[in-house]
Parts: structure tokens; C-alpha cells; sequence
């Protein structure tokens, strides 16, 4: 942990008793937590050792359809327990596991399936009155090599189903399955990338010590219940909710998708202990009718990052919270603050970094490391940080350079504790409900309907979703644009968090003598009267926030 952000070398990460790599973890765990419940899905429970049985078993079946080290095997599904066996026993395969959003538009997922190379895709037949297996078949008709598809509800046409992916292994196959290296790649996260491309974030198993280290802080133990309405294809659900918490023997309750009714209810009647959500999450929960009877007094810390006004809100309601910091590219939880640590630091503050991960706050200009209390950029490095991009060699360079220090893109201060503050965004880039959205994607998405001549999106404060896009086109000559068209063509290519919330019709996009959009002018302007753009909307060369004209 940097006390400062002199860049210091981190202290030594101690060898964990959880083992070294995700396998290695599952087995400790199921030889020492055993018949304890380890997964809730519905009305099935599932202990440790049954966990670890059928991933192995599964993992066995796996190699039966081909899965060898180092191939990728993509899990496209909401929260259900086949998804964590798969995860488990596609790692115990030595395959590299690829989560894909369920909210993704085909096209998009397509090309994170096919970016990856994944030669396998498990998937569900049924999902919000979507058919994935349907949408998987027919990306895996589309990619090189032809991926298998796996479905785990029911069967269908073209696909193995899971049942039968399990028959394929017997108990004998499971001896043969291989040793698994702790400097093997494990997860591909897909995260926005600045081209407007997602890249694909790669972790080996050496995340772990340094992640284990939220254990000590948020003191978790077998007696912690953890309800799971985050999806498990992001990070934060994934590493910090499903693999921490197996680590430490804990009871993982499993929702599909956040209902904040539906949430309160099983966090009660479960007797959750520990929250982890989105500001979005906690928002609606608030705002729930049910939260007033809600029982929530087996809860005994909140998760999330937080502003101070729902932090406080939080408290009052559910009980004890922490702020945290983290990302894709850092396996989820980087900085954390301790329970013992004050309001002020707790919540005003990310508390400082997980033990083995160094950081520093460098000058944007200059790149030179500046002394405590400065603001600056922040740079990240250690064993929790990505490896890379997978198959983007530039991406890389440009993201952690040649003295390993990853370019977060956030502007921050850390003070003489290494305690850290956020100030900005040094890019564009915003969150909706949590979820990443690049605007660049968005804006080729919004010029690629044939009436827009060009497009700008930036993220706008939103009261429940933290921010959402706002859009200015700009018509080819000669165009009437209809927005409501123009969004149901944004709509069939962007998932729809991506999809911007208003449009505004411009005449003109200010920009720079290169021609880049001057995004703070249109920031500038939403606010602005029409005196102050000078003269009325007609003159004005960027229009009112919706209007379309």
C-alpha cells in the first residue's frame, strides 16, 4: 500500500490461506466450509462441497467438448448457480472465462464473443422475453470457427444442452483435468474502450492476495449472507461478490435481475448481511414502499461508490457504509476504506489501496510524480491491474506503458495517509445505473443513421442513474430529423443504458480549428439562456437540451 503518492514500491503481499488461484480457492473453501449453503437460487440450495463437486464435474465435461487451457469459453446469462458452476469449472479446465452482458444488442455481442475468440458460448434459451440461445446460434454462424453454444434451461435446436454437457464426463475424467498456473489468464472484462470498441481486460489469478485484503477490511467471515442482484458479468459482482465471497465461506443469494421489492424481501428473509449495489440500487430501495417494514437488521455494512448525501441516506436506513474505488481493469475493489475508519474518511474518502497495489498521482502535463495532497492523475500498479488488453497491442502500451503504471484516466488527490479523493474524469466517458458508457460508441451509432452528418454525447447529471446521455446531432443539408426514429435506430445497436435520454437538433456543433467538438461548450450551454449564446434558438448555434429542429 503507497502511503503517499511517491510511487513507492507496495508492501509485500503475504501467501494467502485461500490458495493461489480460483481453483485453489473453491477447494479450501469446500474442505472447510462443507455441507454450509454456499449458493442460493430460488428454492435450490447448494453447499460448498456440491459446488465444488459439479464444477468439476462440469469442468471434466468441458474437456470432453474440447476446452483446453488457455481457450476462451464466453458466459452469456443473468444470474442464475449454473452461472457460477460454469465459471468454476470452466477455470478448473484452464479455459479463460469471457462474461457478456445480458443487455447487449447482438451486434455488440458479437463482437465481444468474437473478439475474445471464445470457442464456446453458455448461454439460456429464455430471458426477459429474449431468446439468447436463438441470438448465440446465430452469432456462432457468423464468427470463424463456428463456437459451440451451451444452454442451460432447456434444450435447443443446434445447441448441447447442459444436462447433456454433463453426462459427457465421467467421475474417472476428472483426474484429468489440468494444473492450473497462477499466472495463467483467467477473466476477459470487456470495458469501454476510447475508439468507440470495447476492450477486453485480462486478469490472471494473481488478483487474488491483493483482493483478499477486503476480507480484513469488511471483516467478512461464513457468517456473512450477501444478496446478488449485480449482474455476475461484471467485475464487481464477479470477483468482489461471487469468488470474495466463496473465499470466506459466505452465503451468496442469487437474483436474475435488481427488483428493489424483490431485493428487500430476500435480503430479510435471508438475514443479508453484508450489501453490495450501485448508487441506482440503493436509490430505488430507498424510494421502495417497502422499505419501511423492510427487516433489515441483520445488515452490517453497505458497499458501493457513494455520494455523501446517499451515503448518509444509506446509513440512516440500512446501516454502516464504506466508499470504494474500483474497475475492469483492476479486478474490481481497489481502494478501501476499514470499518474502524470515521465518516469522514470512510465517505468522503475511498480509504487508500489494497494491500500489494501501488499508487501515485502524476502531473497530466508533465507525467512527473507529484508529493502528497496534489491533484493530478492517477496511476495504478501491482498484481491487481490488468495484464492488458486482449489483442489490442497499442491499447496496452498507451493504457500501462513501459514502467507498468496503468493510466486510470481519473483525476484525484492522495493525502500523507493514502487516503484517496476523486476530483474528475480526465475523459469522457460516464456511468448509468454503473454501467460504463463511451460516448464515442455512441456517437458512431447515431451517424451511422443515414440523415446525421455528425454526433456529440456526454453524460448529464440524472437524479436515479448518476448520468445519462445527452445527444446533439447535427442533419445532413436538407434532412428533417425525427428523434424518435433516430432513437429506435440508436436502440437496435446499443444496449439500452448506452441509448442517449434527449436529443437536441443543432444547426451547428462548436469545435475546435482541427474540428473537434467543443464538448464544454454544449455543457456550457444547457444552462445558458438564449441571450447568452447569442440571440434566440434559431441563431444559436447549439440548440436547447431535447429540442429538435
Amino acid at each position: 500500500m503507497s502511503t503517499g503518492s511517491t510511487g513507492a514500491r507496495p508492501r509485500p503481499v503475504l501467501a494467502p490461506a485461500y490458495g493461489a488461484t480460483i481453483t485453489s480457492l473453491l477447494d479450501a473453501s469446500a474442505a472447510r466450509f462443507c455441507d454450509r449453503v454456499a449458493l442460493v437460487d430460488g428454492n435450490e440450495r447448494i453447499t460448498y462441497t456440491e459446488l465444488r463437486d459439479r464444477s468439476l464435474r462440469a469442468a471434466a465435461g468441458l474437456r470432453r467438448l474440447g476446452v483446453r487451457p488457455g481457450d476462451r469459453v464466453a458466459v452469456w446469462m443473468p444470474n442464475r448457480a449454473e452461472w457460477a458452476i460454469a465459471f468454476f469449472a470452466a477455470v478448473r479446465a484452464g479455459a479463460v472465462v469471457v462474461p457478456v452482458n445480458t443487455g447487449l444488442r447482438t451486434a455488440e455481442a458479437e463482437y465481444q464473443i468474437g473478439q475474445s475468440g471464445a470457442s464456446l458460448v453458455i448461454t439460456v434459451a429464455e430471458h426477459r422475453s429474449r431468446d439468447l440461445a436463438a441470438d448465440a446460434l446465430e452469432i456462432a454462424r457468423q464468427l470463424p470457427g463456428t463456437p459451440s453454444v451451451v444452454t442451460v434451461d432447456q434444450p435447443v435446436d443446434g445447441a448441447i444442452a447442459w444436462s447433456a454437457l454433463i453426462e459427457m464426463a465421467s467421475p474417472e475424467d476428472t483426474a484429468d483435468l489440468p494444473t492450473i498456473d497462477p499466472d495463467n489468464p483467467v477473466i476477459v472484462l470487456y470495458t469501454s474502450g476510447t475508439t468507440g470498441l470495447p476492450k477486453g481486460a485480462v486478469h490472471t489469478h494473481r488478483f487474488l492476495p491483493t483482493l483478499l485484503d477486503a476480507v480484513v477490511r469488511l471483516r467478512l467471515g461464513p457468517d456473512d449472507v450477501v444478496v446478488l442482484y449485480l449482474p455476475l458479468f461484471h467485475v464487481y459482482a464477479l470477483l468482489a461478490g461471487l469468488v470474495l465471497m466463496t473465499a470466506v465461506g459466505a452465503r451468496i443469494v442469487l437474483m436474475p435481475r435488481f427488483d428493489a421489492a424483490e431485493s428487500l424481501a430476500l435480503m430479510a428473509a435471508e438475514h443479508a448481511t453484508v450489501v453490495y449495489g450501485v448508487p441506482t440500487t440503493y436509490i430505488d430501495q430507498l424510494d421502495h414502499p417497502g422499505i419501511a417494514s423492510a427487516d433489515l437488521s441483520h445488515v452490517r455494512v453497505c458497499v458501493t461508490p457513494f455520494s455523501r448525501d446517499l451515503a448518509d441516506r444509506i446509513r440512516a436506513r440500512f446501516g454502516p457504509c464504506v466508499n470504494c474505488f474500483g474497475m475492469t481493469e483492476t479486478a474490481s475493489m481497489a481502494f478501501l476504506p476499514t470499518l474502524d475508519d470515521p465518516p469522514d474518511v470512510a465517505l468522503d474518502t475511498v480509504g487508500t489501496p489494497l494491500t500489494g497495489l501501488g499508487a501515485r498521482i502524476v502531473d497530466e502535463a508533465t507525467g512527473e510524480v507529484l508529493p502528497a495532497g496534489s491533484t493530478g492523475l492517477l496511476q495504478l500498479r501491482g498484481p491487481l491491474v490488468t495484464i492488458g488488453y486482449h489483442d489490442k497491442p497499442e491499447e496496452t502500451a498507451r493504457a500501462l506503458g513501459a514502467d507498468g503504471w496503468f493510466r486510470t484516466g481519473d483525476i484525484a488527490s492522495i493525502d500523507d495517509a493514502g487516503r484517496l479523493r476523486f476530483v474528475g474524469r480526465s475523459g469522457d466517458h460516464f456511468k448509468v445505473g454503473g454501467e460504463i458508457v463511451d460516448p464515442v460508441e455512441v456517437e458512431t451509432a447515431l451517424q451511422s443513421y443515414p440523415g446525421v452528418a455528425r454526433a456529440a454525447v456526454v453524460g448529464v447529471p440524472d437524479e436515479r442513474l448518476g448520468r445519462v446521455g445527452h445527444a446533439w446531432v447535427l442533419p445532413r443539408p436538407g434532412v428533417e430529423m425525427d428523434v424518435a426514429i433516430l432513437l429506435q435506430h440508436a436502440s437496435s445497436l446499443l444496449a439500452r443504458y448506452k441509448v442517449p435520454r434527449a436529443v437536441a437538433v443543432v444547426d451547428e456543433l462548436p469545435t475546435t480549428p482541427s474540428g473537434k467538438i467543443q464538448k464544454f461548450r454544449l455543457l456550457e450551454a444547457m444552462t445558458a439562456t438564449p441571450a447568452d449564446v447569442g440571440g434566440g434558438p434559431d441563431q444559436s448555434p447549439i440548440g436547447p437540451p431535447g429540442k429538435a429542429r
